[in-house]
């Protein structure tokens, strides 16, 4: 381990930690912006004796520069040359070296949703006594938080959760806890840059007829760390899942369920792990819509009783996309006249297909 009294040396005249650009994992952090001269004058780095040449976390070369009597290079990059563990928190404004801070989790106990929404909020464990919770009957007018607001939706509003993290939302009982709204434009549960939430035994979904809504069940945005377990999300959403530009989730022993669009649309997200999940009864479009994303695998998973209804939609639409995989998933009685694209790409070991029809046919035996 490098001594820490090192790397506290290179970071002297803390202009270098902050003033100029910190690149972290592939998000540019600027302080207050001002043009200043640089100089790059071919500048060599040595780490304990030996010639190094400083690379970014995409491998790039970071060429030290010299300005106003500063060297400068990016935190991220010192970090690494010196073995050093290093992280930016966006939602906090702050940068860690080595363990961060031990974070104190509440926890709570809720019976209703005036309760539930009061307690909504950064570092809570919170309990939901068996029940249906609908936020839409909760007073929207007082309450207001920074990090858990209500946007206008064209039915009603949305309850959206902001740069909250460490949130766990955990239903009590043998049967979960429900969770409902009443606008069909509306998300039931919509995070955009949280970190490190967890949902378990939880019930969602909204509380008019299937087939009805222009609103999803689970959406998150910029967001990274999403723990689903021993949960069902329901339609009339338009989709169980719809993310976006996130990373890191996890979804076992849950269903998705009775959709009006599909079942999931993930895009530009890393690194999602589903197992042991059942996903039936959806209908519309693409049922598993993946976009420009990476490690998305399906683990001992089912796939029953879903329709495509359109004869341009796909079963599985794969585009840009690698590290798709379906291990051990069965496919039974499923609808629909084109599987999917980019199948080639795609790992279906150990997967095994059952009773499924084009829904030509199937529309031709309505008709």
């Amino acid at each position: 381990m490098i001594n820490r009294n090192k790397l506290r040396g290179l970071f002297s005249g803390a202009a270098f930690a902050v003033t100029f650009c910190i690149l972290i994992s592939g998000f540019n952090v600027f302080a207050e912006q001002k043009d200043i001269p640089a100089s790059y004058d071919g500048i060599k780095t040595y780490v304990d004796g030996e010639l190094t040449q400083p690379r970014d976390s995409k491998g790039k070369i970071a060429e030290p520069f010299t300005a106003d009597g500063y060297v400068y290079l990016p935190i991220e990059t010192v970090c690494r040359l010196l073995g050093e563990e290093f992280s930016w928190d966006a939602a906090n404004n702050s940068i860690y070296f080595g363990k961060r801070p031990v974070v104190k989790i509440q926890e709570v106990t809720v019976s209703n949703a005036d309760e539930l929404y009061n307690q909504l909020g950064s570092n809570k464990k919170i309990k939901l006594k068996p029940g249906v919770y609908n936020l839409s009957k909760v007073k929207q007018s007082i309450g207001v938080k920074k990090n858990v607001y209500w946007e206008d939706v064209y039915d009603g509003k949305e309850l959206v959760f902001s740069d909250i993290e460490n949130l766990t939302l955990e239903g009590l009982g043998d049967k979960p806890a429900e969770i409902v709204v009443e606008p069909r434009y509306a998300d039931v549960l919509n995070f955009i840059g949280c970190s490190n939430i967890s949902i378990n035994n939880i019930k969602a979904g909204h509380t008019i007829d299937k087939g009805d809504c222009d609103g999803g069940v689970l959406k998150i945005d910029s967001s990274t760390d999403i723990n689903i377990s021993d949960s069902i999300f329901y339609g009339c959403g338009t989709l169980g899942i719809n993310a976006v530009n996130s990373e890191n989730l996890k979804f076992v022993n849950s269903v998705i369920e009775e959709c009006s669009y599909g079942i999931m649309q993930l895009d530009s997200c890393k690194n999602f792990m589903f197992t042991d999940s059942i996903f039936r009864k959806c209908q519309g479009f693409n049922m598993i819509d993946i976009i420009s994303s990476t490690d998305m695998v399906f683990d001992k998973c089912e796939f029953s009783e879903n329709t495509v209804c359109y004869d341009y939609s796909a079963f599985l639409n794969s585009d840009l996309s690698y590290g798709v995989k379906f291990l051990n998933c069965k496919f039974k009685n499923n609808v629909f006249n084109n599987f999917g694209n980019n199948l080639a790409d795609i790992d279906f070991t150990g997967s095994a297909f059952e009773g499924n029809s084009l829904f030509i046919a199937k529309r031709a035996e309505l008709q």
